[in-house]
């Protein structure tokens, strides 16, 4: 195996991975929208903007506690900068 086909391989497997993670952020993200919006109704646009762009361990803190949430200010918070 040449030095271009190794990183070639690790170039791949590289873009693999982030697809796997962007997957799952893009999953989380569809599924904490529906459950918010089961719990509080209609969410405002930018929390939805906000919530599509997050990062995968904003996503599981966020669905991990979302039984807890008493208002969609408690989410909010994750967003503040």
């Amino acid at each position: 195996m040449t030095l271009a086909d190794i990183l070639r391989e690790e170039g791949m497997q590289e873009g693999l991975q982030k697809g796997r993670q962007e997957g799952a952020s893009q999953a989380l993200a569809k599924t904490a929208l529906q459950q918010l919006t089961e719990k509080f109704g209609t969410l405002p646009e930018d929390l939805k903007e906000n919530i599509k762009g997050a990062e995968l361990v904003t996503l599981e803190t966020i669905l991990q506690n979302i039984f807890k949430y008493q208002n969609l200010d408690e989410v909010k918070k994750f967003f503040k900068h």
